[in-house]
């Protein structure tokens, strides 16, 4: 889960990293899923248009669920089990290897049940 806004600077220079780890990890039991909040729906359109996002983008205008999950800086990450829980937590923008080693050993343990 991916909380980003397309006013973010950082967020936008992670962008490109994250459209292309996204296909990679397909088949292996990993969704990406951003949120871009506090924002405009114009704005996450040509966000989403602009960096070729290949995966699902909802928008939080009002941040009422970057809120309930304590964001405290974007862009911000969560890795989020089956079961609902958050395994690990990540402020501020990831290198491809950084998001690639996170995901690597989140699906290693129990399986991928990630």
């Amino acid at each position: 889960l991916d909380f980003w806004s397309s006013w973010c600077p950082p967020c936008r220079r992670e962008a490109p990293t994250l459209a292309q780890v996204y296909p990679e990890y397909q088949g292996k039991n990993v969704e990406f899923v951003g949120v871009a909040i506090w924002d405009d729906r114009g704005g996450v359109i040509k966000y989403v248009r602009e960096f070729e996002l290949p995966y699902p983008n909802v928008l939080d205008g009002k941040g009422q669920i970057a809120i309930n999950y304590g964001v405290t800086g974007i862009p911000e990450k969560f890795f989020i089990d089956q079961q609902g829980v958050v395994q690990l937590k990540f402020v501020g923008p990831m290198s491809g290897e950084a998001l690639r080693t996170a995901l690597d050993a989140l699906l290693s343990v129990d399986g991928g049940d990630y």
